[in-house]
């Protein structure tokens, strides 16, 4: 039989069903992976083996009583170190702080929850989830399962290798900026950043969403149906409850905008290039119409305005430190908070209406089309111990195809397409679509992954 940690949700409640595998089975796999191969990686934060087997056990009654709670009892689930689990600790990534253990579950966690999902560990971070690399006071280098001498990426970066290696079958991470797809992508994982509000969050925000990856879109479309429901406690959280449909046969009729090349950051590589003309060939031959865009609608200075929001919006945590404790940050992100020294509230409000004023651009650039196809990332990979890919262009050179989908609500998926003849970590391409369309979103990555013509051929876990 087929490793129960590698799975898939629908293949697992079928065993489930039939008694030939029990929770439990599978919670122990998944708890070795843990603190074994994916420890080594240093991709875990915390964890806690009697909180996860107790999980497994409330599941396990439930199966063979015949009351599972829904298609995701028993699957096991990894949360970034960002969401806070009731009777684990809480880094959020760096050693400034003093890993406080938590005494509730965040509203994500606790969807999870309801839904029977079990819980294995707390996925490692970068410092204040400042970063889209796996850079940790905390935890040191966080390390690619595909290739250990290459990054995660982040901030979700404990993430990707968490389901990769088997630890669960599906991470929740947190996406300000590309934060779930970027590290998605780097593992050859499906991802989507929702549309903003489609999973209730506390604390609220406008510009934050939680997200799933998974080995496969179905799991991503099953795990936003458990967590994407309306709740008072976040007043930015949509109304209702995401319920997922089947992927369409056809996209004739619609128009796709075919995103190549941003003027900022990096530029892409081959293999992602290559993933974004097969899967625009693939579009096509679905009926969709593409037409090319030359890039969006942003100037070099919005996207550094977008640089200067995040650390706006995680310097309270940073500064109201003592000078000890800051003392303890990760020098590279240290770095980028100093340079907020002597800024004004002036300069600040100024960066936000930058943002905003560039997000309508692009909102009425991009209101002829139902999807944008382009690359997740302009790299396939790049070396652990960097805070992106080219430092010249600064900590967040990666983020170009990701972060105006956040500054403008929309959902963004991401599937990996293309298998580069290495055999290394297949190359994703992104999927964006309108507002509240992330139904249309999971149904044409569903499609790109049926049609893509290959299975991935996972690396094995190992110390």
């Amino acid at each position: 039989m087929t490793d129960p940690t590698m799975m898939s949700s629908s293949e697992l409640t079928a065993l489930y069903r039939r008694g030939e595998v029990t929770p439990l089975d599978v919670a122990e796999a998944a708890l070795a992976v843990v603190s074994g191969p994916l420890d080594a990686l240093n991709g875990v934060s915390s964890f806690d083996a009697g909180l996860t087997m107790q999980a497994a056990r409330a599941s396990a009654d439930r199966w063979k009583m015949g009351t599972p709670l829904g298609p995701l009892d028993g699957v096991p689930i990894s949360f970034k170190d960002s969401f806070h689990i009731g009777g684990l600790p809480r880094w959020h990534g760096t050693a400034c702080h003093p890993g406080t253990v938590s005494g509730a579950d965040s509203l994500p966690v606790v969807r999870a929850r309801e839904a029977g999902m079990i819980p294995t560990c707390k996925t490692s971070m970068p410092d204040f989830a400042m970063i889209m690399s796996g850079l940790s006071s905390q935890h040191g280098v966080i390390r690619n399962a595909w290739d250990h001498g290459t990054s995660p990426g982040g901030s979700s970066s404990g993430a990707g290798p968490s389901v990769v290696l088997g630890g669960a079958a599906v991470a929740l991470g947190t996406d300000m900026v590309g934060s779930v797809r970027l590290p998605a992508a780097l593992s050859g994982l499906a991802s989507i950043k929702p549309t903003q509000g489609r999973i209730a969050y506390d604390p609220p925000g406008s510009y934050r969403s939680a997200g799933p990856m998974a080995r496969c879109v179905e799991d991503v479309s099953r795990t936003l149906a458990a967590l994407g429901r309306f709740s008072h406690r976040d007043f930015v959280s949509l109304e209702g409850r995401f319920v997922p449909e089947e992927a369409p046969e056809r996209l004739d009729g619609k128009r796709i905008a075919l995103w190549r090349r941003a003027d900022w950051g990096d530029a892409p590589d081959d293999p992602s290039s290559v993933a974004v003309e097969m899967a625009a060939a693939v579009l096509a031959n679905l009926g969709a119409e593409l037409v090319e865009i030359e890039d969006l609608a942003a100037e070099p200075d919005d996207y550094m305005a977008i640089h200067w929001n995040m650390l706006y919006v995680g310097a309270p945590d940073y500064f109201g430190l003592d000078a000890e404790a800051r003392g303890r940050i990760h020098p590279a992100i240290g770095t980028m908070y100093d340079r907020l020294l002597g800024q004004s509230a002036i300069r600040a409000a100024g960066m936000i209406r930058r943002i905003n004023a560039a997000a309508i651009r692009i909102a009425e650039q991009l209101d002829p089309f139902d999807y944008v196809l382009s690359p997740a990332l302009p790299v396939r990979s790049f070396p652990a111990e960097l805070t992106c890919p080219d430092p010249a262009l600064g900590a967040a050179s990666h983020q170009a195809f990701a972060c105006w989908f956040n500054q403008i609500g929309w959902p963004a998926a991401t599937v990996p397409v293309h298998q580069p003849e290495d055999g290394g970590v297949p190359v994703s391409v992104q999927i964006a679509g309108k507002r509240f369309d992330d139904t249309g979103v999971l149904g044409v990555v569903s499609r790109l992954e049926s049609l893509r013509g290959f299975d991935i051929q996972w690396p094995e876990a190992r110390a």
